[in-house]
């Protein structure tokens, strides 16, 4: 879905048609639960898991190596995830379904920093448009399905406590969840804090302004009212404070994130349907800091705080009926975000002016699904979504500010429809074939609309929003292949996305800079096309019952209609595990190649050359058993050669960790 006629291969899992519908196109399921993997890229199962085991894995370095998941990195905190290089408003992020957007104006908080594994149950990954995207966008999307308390037929307490360490940046984590379930009812409660110190890069080199620390929490409440209606009610909390962002120009004092949603499920018995519905409310505040840093490095002192709030719900069903499996969702939510800065000045009163003007986002969406299976060998996926977006300013400060850029009226209103056709043919257990096409659109984000001198440190340019943008339009395709074999699966995926109406970035000297040391101003703007293409591969092998060998690959390349390379696109990348189980015992080894990265447009877009890097990495994880209990050790060696490096998603080039030794246990009972 997402690409225009040509490439995608997201090859697919050899499943029969009928189950393999039930899945979509390239979802993948990371399971932290029970530390499953299954997507139609099958071949990243066992890594996903070998990921998993420990329970206490790094969020952002789970997803940066499933392949087509790249992920921008401004610090040692908070990576902002891209699928296929594609980001921020042209790929959706959700927790559980529930739309929800960062305060942050420098997207110093992605949705993904708001959640833990302590709290986490499962990571759907769709590589291209689909129905579990919750929402409408040009690219795919990520749902973080949070952990619900399980019920039991007798009652039940279990939980797990875990702690963990790190030489580098002498990191510290330490978890707990407990769960106690009944028939009737069950309550699920956990939290971790993590703190970490300014890390060091090879050679020892302290990376200032790298730390930071927080805590999170959540509550889950499941009751069965009776065998047909279930309620569930959850509350996440994420705080976080003085986190550094090395390569920006502030820290953030304060990040905080409040989750709330009650969910109802009616079962009807005699058709095997459920009628899902959810209505929820979340709270981000978000605010800048530059009191950490030298003196000489801050010519002027600012605050820069930032709150957004969204209130929405979905209701969704999926039934089967005959060779169809259909699937349909209704959903909306309203979304405010605002955020401002005070300047100091040595000499003078403070300036204040809004960087976000008091913005809001109306939103309803329809998304409608079709899986047909024609026989054991064929079957063909239709997908559809129309959505409404309105925009606007809700005060008239905000609508004061930016008086003087447009005349008239200041809302904006976007009819959105997102179509796709994907074919599918199993010619037998071994081979599975899937090509697909499709037409996709989204409309500005708010800071693409009213954004008010938003510094991009990238390129070191102020940006102003623009309420003429046009909506972004893509046509996509896709072509997708896998093999199976007791001992070996192949998958390739190729892919295309042609843009019209492109949104970026575009000089203009009508207006002044704002930030000091800036560059110039550019305005965001429709360019008339752009293209992006890309390939991924996988190859699992399995020889033996103790020794397996998983390799990934991903390239992508994008140009717009100048043929300027467009910014922050990923090189080609290798990622290489040799897995060893024996007597209990599992051993990994893992050679990571990131190649260098030469097609760019500095003078455009900022981007600058990166240099290639290979890393080698190792662990070793032993689960012991004691009576009712496990008690799970893991060691690992990061960066083993404490290779100086960064990959080219990092902003400003800063230098990545150099060795690491890594030490965790947990005990589940």
């Amino acid at each position: 879905m997402r690409y225009i006629l040509f490439l995608s291969a997201s090859a697919l899992s050899f499943n029969a048609l009928a189950q393999h519908h039930q899945e979509q196109d390239s979802l993948k399921h990371v399971e932290i639960e029970e530390v499953v993997v299954t997507s139609q890229v099958g071949v990243n199962k066992q890594l996903e898991k070998e990921q998993r085991a420990s329970k206490q894995a790094n969020i952002d370095q789970l997803l940066d190596r499933i392949a087509g998941v790249q992920m921008i990195r401004r610090g040692a905190y908070a990576w902002e995830p891209t699928i296929r290089s594609l980001n921020a408003a042209q790929i959706n992020l959700s927790i559980d379904g529930m739309a929800i957007f960062g305060a942050c104006t420098d997207r110093m908080d992605p949705i993904s920093s708001y959640i833990e594994p302590s709290n986490l149950q499962q990571i759907n990954v769709n590589l291209e448009p689909s129905f579990n995207n919750y929402g409408a966008g040009i690219a795919g999307g990520v749902n973080f399905k949070l952990a619900t308390p399980e019920l039991s037929q007798h009652p039940k307490l279990s939980g797990m406590l875990g702690t963990g360490f790190e030489t580098n940046a002498e990191a510290i984590q330490t978890l707990a969840s407990l769960q106690y379930s009944t028939d009737r009812y069950g309550i699920l409660i956990n939290g971790i804090f993590r703190k970490a110190h300014e890390y060091r890069a090879a050679n020892m080199q302290v990376i200032p302004h790298s730390q930071f620390q927080k805590w999170n929490g959540s509550l889950a409440f499941k009751y069965k009212i009776n065998d047909r209606n279930q309620l569930t009610a959850q509350y996440l909390a994420d705080y976080g404070q003085n986190i550094g962002y090395p390569a920006l120009t502030m820290d953030v004092a304060y990040a905080n994130a409040n989750i709330a949603s009650i969910s109802h499920v009616y079962s009807m018995k005699s058709t095997g349907t459920d009628l899902r519905s959810k209505v929820y409310f979340n709270h981000i505040d978000h605010a800048m800091d530059d009191t950490k840093r030298p003196a000489e490095s801050v010519p002027m002192h600012m605050d820069m705080p930032g709150v957004s709030w969204t209130a929405g719900f979905y209701s969704e069903t999926s039934f089967q009926k005959g060779k169809h499996y259909l699937q349909a969702r209704a959903s909306g939510y309203v979304n405010r975000l605002t955020a401002n800065m005070t300047m100091y000045p040595t000499q003078g009163s403070p300036m204040f002016m809004y960087t976000i003007p008091d913005a809001q986002r109306n939103n309803v969406s329809l998304d409608i699904s079709d899986k047909l299976a024609f026989s054991e060998h064929w079957g063909l996926d239709l997908l559809g979504n129309y959505s409404f977006s309105h925009s606007k300013l809700y005060s008239e400060q905000g609508e004061a500010q930016l008086s003087g850029m447009k005349d008239g009226n200041l809302d904006r209103g976007n009819h959105l429809a997102n179509m796709s056709l994907m074919g599918h043919y199993q010619p037998s257990a071994h081979w599975h074939w899937m090509a697909k096409v499709g037409y996709a659109t989204r409309s500005a984000s708010l800071q693409e609309y009213y954004g008010f001198y938003l510094f991009n440190r990238l390129d070191n340019y102020d940006y102003l929003g623009n309420m003429d943008l046009k909506t972004e339009k893509a046509l996509q395709a896709s072509l997708g292949m896998s093999y199976q074999y007791a001992w070996m699966r192949l998958e390739a995926t190729a892919y295309n996305y042609f843009f019209k109406d492109y949104i970026a970035g575009a000089i203009n000297s009508d207006f002044q800079v704002m930030t000091i040391g800036a560059t110039g101003l550019k305005q965001y703007a429709n360019l008339p096309s752009a293209n992006i293409v890309g390939a991924e591969f996988a190859l699992r092998l399995k020889p033996f019952k103790y020794l397996e060998w998983i390799s990934t690959i991903a390239y992508t390349e994008g140009i717009d209609n100048s043929n300027n390379s467009l910014p922050l696109i990923s090189p080609f990348t290798n990622n290489n595990n040799l897995l060893l189980n024996y007597k209990g015992w599992t051993g990994q080894v893992e050679l990571a190649y990131y190649a260098a990265q030469n097609k760019v447009s500095p003078e455009v877009y900022g981007d600058t050359h990166t240099p290639s890097a290979t890393l080698l990495n190792a662990g070793l994880r032993k689960t012991f058993k004691l009576k009712q209990h496990r008690l799970t050790s893991n060691i690992r060696v990061e960066n083993i050669f404490d290779r100086h490096y960064y990959r080219h998603q990092d902003i400003m080039k800063i230098a990545r960790p150099g060795r690491n030794f890594v030490a965790q246990i947990s005990l589940s009972f």
